[in-house]
């Protein structure tokens, strides 16, 4: 259940006219660009500091291509690919929190079955991921990679079922809800480009996280005890 959308990543944006934003990102970002109060968890592996600071680089050049369309910035820290998402939604939403602690339980004792050398991670290049985000798309650098990921996303699917494929991806920024015109589409469209960036995740970076907004996450421990946050 892995997919690297080859073909939508280059043609991830409309060729003519408008550009509207996804509804659903109004849960997630207010119509003057700050982040609202949005709960749950998810697995991810969290990135080393070389990494992070190379994709601080990339945000930077779309900030200064599109501000006008972005939300307030993601923090550094928040950078990290995501294995699979668990239970969220908004905050106070009845029966939230119990959804949470059961996915949590459940994953946690799946994590700590994967094991194994570190992951080799291709960058692809910078794209719109479903009208809500700017993301960098990954696809696994050799077989094993392949197979191994492919493994912990179906795994996971048990906990809480998706139902569709993982698109290896870091968030880079999320869009301000809206409508955009074609000046602002060709700008963005030219800021998402390809990129040449390896990365490795180490299963000691695989982690179990919370957050209460798309700007904040706190991590709940890595089933084989290593702080990835080097």
């Amino acid at each position: 259940m892995l997919n690297t959308l080859d073909d939508y990543i280059g043609h991830s944006l409309p060729e003519q006219g408008e550009f509207t934003t996804n509804p659903g990102l109004g849960r997630k970002v207010s119509p003057g660009g700050s982040f609202l109060p949005f709960r749950g968890n998810t697995a991810v592996f969290l990135l080393d500091r070389g990494t992070r600071r190379a994709l601080r680089g990339l945000q930077d050049e779309l900030y200064a291509a599109v501000p006008d369309m972005l939300a307030e910035r993601l923090g550094e820290g928040t950078f990290h690919m995501t294995l699979h998402d668990l239970a969220n939604g908004v905050h106070g939403e009845q029966g939230l929190e119990g959804r949470m602690r059961d996915a949590e339980a459940k994953a946690r004792e799946l994590l700590r079955m994967f094991g194994g050398p570190p992951l080799r991670m291709w960058a692809t290049r910078l794209f719109n991921m479903v009208n809500t985000s700017v993301v960098l798309g990954l696809r696994p650098a050799d077989g094993d990679s392949w197979r191994r990921i492919d493994e912990m996303y179906t795994s996971l699917e048990q906990v809480v079922t998706l139902g569709y494929a993982l698109t290896p991806h870091i968030t880079m920024a999320y869009f301000r809800p809206g409508t955009y015109g074609r000046e602002q589409v060709e700008r963005l469209a030219a800021a998402l480009r390809a990129v040449e960036l390896e990365l490795t995740l180490d299963m000691g970076a695989l982690v179990l996280q919370s957050f209460g907004d798309m700007n904040n996450y706190e991590t709940l421990g890595a089933p084989h005890g290593t702080d990835a946050s080097r």
